[in-house]
């Protein structure tokens, strides 16, 4: 199970290591439920007239390119469900990052997308592209438009929180750290592959809420029958959750003598 650093250093979102995508191209597994900045091909997207309709009708003109999933996973799911619409941001490519300025805090309505791995158009293969993601042009798009084939990439936890940090800035201009947002988002973070484990073995997330806030004796966890939520250990010991979901062994944590 993935987990933050004590510390990490910050980063804007053209700097760091790379370490963006968790899963990109035809490595994206087809089992891990929709999440936050996970981006999709092949999706509709209509253009409004810049002009108001006159009447009851009008003519859209309406392409298909990639888009990212924006909001927090709560707003993504309602119980185990998907929500009817989710919020997405069209992707488009683009030639270099220079409007991002120098310190790479510029351009605060894109959330840069570097090296993102595309079906190419010629070929059965595929191709890195420069590209960002537009908040300016964010809409909701029915759930059915994002399919799992089409799925193209996932981000990692530090995506997760360069992605949050930089929807702070565009939104509110609250200024805030990557650690910051890494803390922030780390319970959720280690829940998607709980959410993943549990679609592994039951073939869907049907279920999966319900268990994770029904107190319940967790193993190498409870003490003295002590009832527990899953949900309040996302951070604490996600590896036993993680194992009772599996059904693997639980190796209860050892203790230092007193």
């Amino acid at each position: 199970m993935s987990t933050p650093a004590p510390a990490v250093e910050d980063t804007n979102w053209l700097d760091g290591d790379g370490d963006l995508y968790l899963q990109a191209g035809p490595s994206v597994e087809r089992d891990r439920p929709i999440y936050q900045g996970d981006v999709f091909a092949g999706v509709p997207i209509i253009r409004l007239p810049k002009k108001p309709p006159e009447g009851n009708a009008v003519e859209l003109q309406v392409e298909t390119g990639v888009v990212m999933v924006v909001p927090h996973p709560c707003q993504c799911y309602h119980g185990d469900r998907l929500r009817p619409y989710l919020t997405v941001a069209p992707v488009k490519v683009v030639e270099n990052y220079d409007s991002f300025g120098d310190d790479h805090a510029g351009a605060k309505d894109k959330f840069a997308l570097l090296d993102l791995p595309v079906p190419a158009r010629t070929t059965d293969g595929w191709v890195a592209q420069s590209c960002v993601a537009d908040f300016g042009r964010i809409f909701s798009a029915p759930n059915s438009w994002l399919k799992l084939e089409n799925r193209i990439a996932c981000l990692t936890h530090q995506g997760i929180g360069l992605l949050a940090k930089r929807v702070l800035g565009f939104q509110l201009r609250f200024p805030t750290t990557l650690s910051q947002a890494m803390v922030y988002t780390h319970a959720e973070w280690n829940e998607s592959f709980l959410m993943q484990a549990w679609v592994q073995k039951h073939r869907e997330l049907k279920g999966f809420t319900a268990w994770m806030r029904q107190k319940q004796v967790i193993p190498g966890v409870s003490q003295d029958g002590e009832l527990i939520k899953p949900a309040d250990l996302r951070v604490g010991a996600p590896d036993i959750l993680m194992a009772m979901i599996t059904g693997d062994e639980i190796v209860e944590p050892e203790h230092s003598p007193a």
